[in-house]
């Protein structure tokens, strides 16, 4: 009788270290993808800015770019883009940079994320 006992007892600690192991993979996909997906559809919309850099101006570009910034609620404005063409190339390269400060277990663990994607694209594709 005493064994059942104790092998319920064990059954009930794996169910809550289970628990708190789920618990704590939710939490953390609940902070790290939405900053990952913003990142994401960032370098997504820099990648077609560059890619149809034959058609705007670098201004256009950079007010496009600083406008999906305010949309993804990212702390970038237009002075935050760099924009670099190479008409020998007929490349484009745009990039950015910014950090976001994660707390996790409600402040318990606090850690700096660093992003800073890059699109290199050829224009000369888009002609006609």
């Amino acid at each position: 009788m005493r064994s059942t006992s104790n092998e319920a007892g064990a059954s009930t600690i794996k169910v809550w270290l289970w628990l708190i192991v789920l618990f704590l993979v939710i939490h953390v996909g609940y902070k790290l993808i939405p900053m990952y997906m913003d990142y994401v559809r960032l370098e997504d919309e820099m990648g077609i800015k560059a890619s149809v850099a034959q058609v705007f101006k670098d201004e256009e570009i950079l007010a496009d770019l600083a406008k999906k910034a305010r949309e993804l609620e990212l702390p970038l404005t237009a002075e935050n883009f760099v924009l670099k063409r190479n008409e020998e190339r007929h490349t484009m390269t745009i990039s950015t940079a910014w950090d976001v400060e994660v707390h996790f277990l409600y402040g318990a663990y606090v850690r700096m994320f660093h992003f800073a994607p890059v699109a290199e694209e050829d224009y000369s594709r888009t002609r006609k």
